[in-house]
């Protein structure tokens, strides 16, 4: 079966402080595929048999979107009932209407899962670092990060992805604001593109976390 998710794809500092955390996750549990690359789930995943009509919604809200989503990055969390762990992600009213609008908009046709329908205040934005761990190493964890240094950071999301099985189908660019095809949203020149203008922003915070490697 076909399945989709939309998320924000980690970029820059963020993106480097979770991958870090879960490198050493998984060096110290021995995780293995228990663990999640970095993102942050915005609708799904889900399945549908329209995937023209998917693109075009998605398309089209995120045109419609006049202001930049963002959110902060915190703690740490755990859903005690499907043990997963998770950085916390606070988000702006911004990015919780845009989820919101998403979601609606794409319901009718596509097989979206409970959570996905919930109020924009209500639906919990996170970063998942581990999932579907037995019931020990989820207990583990959880006494680890009693005392493990919180990731804080403000942030705004540059894309905003929509994936088929775990590629990318298309993604919209806030900064540059358009919609990118899959070789588009891959290419280098189009992210250095988006760091030179992320530059030209007043914080100036950006300039040294994007020249990592």
């Amino acid at each position: 079966m076909v399945h989709y998710l939309i998320d924000i794809r980690l970029m820059g500092s963020v993106k480097h402080q979770i991958n870090t955390l879960s490198n050493q996750l998984s060096g110290k549990f021995n995780l293995g595929d228990k663990r999640v690359i970095p993102h942050i789930t915005l609708v799904g995943p889900f399945s549908t048999r329209n995937e023209e009509k998917l693109v075009e919604d998605f398309t089209r809200i995120c045109n419609d979107q006049k202001e930049i989503p963002k959110y902060e990055v915190g703690g740490y969390g755990f859903f005690d009932e499907t043990r997963v762990v998770f950085v916390s992600i606070t988000p702006n009213e911004t990015l919780k209407q845009f989820r919101y609008l998403l979601s609606r908009a794409i319901s009718p046709y596509c097989s979206l899962r409970n959570y996905d329908l919930d109020p924009a205040e209500e639906f919990m934005f996170h970063s998942t670092l581990a999932m579907k761990l037995d019931w020990l190493t989820f207990q583990r964890i959880k006494w680890y990060f009693r005392g493990k240094e919180k990731v804080m950071y403000r942030h705004q999301p540059i894309r905003v992805t929509l994936l088929r099985n775990s590629k990318i189908v298309c993604e919209y660019d806030f900064i540059q604001e358009k919609m990118l095809s899959r070789s588009q949203a891959l290419s280098k020149a189009t992210r250095m593109r988006d760091y030179n203008i992320l530059k030209l922003w007043a914080d100036g915070s950006w300039e040294s976390e994007y020249k990592r490697p």
